[in-house]
């Protein structure tokens, strides 16, 4: 009996320890607020409230934000201001992120593109120029495909690989899924991944070219976005690769004009991935971005600014197939270039 007491008052122990650890983390939270400064809104979706924020006017175009710990529409905080003063611009939190509802559910890359459908049907509602970034670029191509009527122009911006996305959810993927799923411990396991010294040092070795640009309010940002609410439902799911989606099949076949934006010195999507977004479409249009690695939108923002501004004019216009800019790169130039250094 002494043994199975102590059993159990270890097992129980694993539990509260942990508990008590997440209650404290809890606690270090708080509200940032409007994050870009537009209109908000907020979008009443059967699986779960979008929040979002428009400004400007004219053709609608959409922002969407890419998917990991702490991801918001704040990633799009460089373009915002910039992309409304010629078209009506949304930004949205992706459903599981940012100020938008989370649910203890399966997130899927069915129900992202879903989403993102029923977003430019019901709030948006007219076609819109989509600007995606990442993972979700995947979902944004799969929903041009399927609904073409929905789409006009696609930007997206360093897209996860066409072949990475083909591969079965593997095995020890789903035991992360569980591991995730356990009460206590799944929620420690988030909190490891979204603690500050974990996102900074992500933040600066995947994500930004020039370290410099990872200031300790963005990773403040980052790391509150991050402990809103259940934020760990969802990337569960994503660590599980349930928000992969095989873009291969339609990607060639899309009708809409599309602009693929890559940073040189991406480490998670590398730069030589270019090669199938720019050959696999007829009309796509590429332009690498010299000094920056996930988010060339943010890095150097100004010259994507004006390279979006420049496609979307040419995508209005059907005979204007070449984007106009002195800095795209043929694909026999797409090696990589040295590191920076802090």
């Amino acid at each position: 009996m002494k043994k199975l007491a102590r059993a159990a008052l270890c097992v129980g122990a694993a539990f509260a320890i942990p508990a008590v650890i997440n209650a404290a983390i809890a606690r270090n939270r708080h509200d940032l607020g409007m994050i870009l400064p537009g209109e908000e809104g907020e979008y009443g979706w059967l699986l779960g409230r979008i929040h979002y924020q428009v400004r400007g006017t004219g053709e609608p175009l959409v922002l969407v934000h890419g998917i990991g710990a702490g991801s918001s529409s704040y990633e799009f905080r460089y373009n915002f201001d910039a992309l409304s003063e010629h078209y009506k611009v949304y930004a949205y939190d992706l459903p599981g992120f940012g100020q938008s509802e989370r649910r203890n559910q399966t997130y899927t890359a069915e129900m992202m593109t879903l989403a993102m459908m029923d977003f430019l049907r019901d709030v948006v509602k007219e076609p819109a120029h989509i600007v995606a970034s990442s993972l979700s670029a995947a979902h944004a191509i799969q929903l041009a495909a399927r609904h073409p009527e929905l789409v006009k122009s696609l930007v997206v911006i360093c897209p996860t690989g066409i072949q990475d996305l083909v591969q079965r959810v593997p095995v020890l993927s789903q035991l992360a899924y569980g591991a995730f799923s356990l009460p206590a411990i799944g929620t420690s396991l988030y909190n490891c991944i979204a603690s500050y010294s974990y996102i900074e040092k992500f933040l600066k070795k995947n994500v930004y070219y020039d370290v410099a640009m990872v200031t300790p309010a963005l990773v403040e940002q980052n790391y509150q976005s991050a402990h809103r609410d259940n934020g760990q439902y969802v990337l569960r799911s994503f660590i599980s690769g349930l928000l992969n989606c095989d873009v291969a099949p339609v990607y060639p076949h899309l009708r809409q004009p599309i602009f693929v934006a890559w940073g040189r010195q991406t480490r998670i999507t590398p730069v030589e991935h270019a090669r199938d977004f720019y050959e696999q479409h007829a009309h796509a249009r590429l332009r690498i971005f010299e000094n920056s690695r996930l988010l060339p939108h943010n890095e150097e923002a100004e010259d994507f600014n004006a390279a979006v501004l420049s496609f979307l004019g040419s995508a209005s216009k059907p005979s204007a197939i070449e984007l106009v800019s002195a800095s795209s790169l043929p694909l026999s130039e797409l090696t990589a270039a040295p590191e920076l250094q802090p």
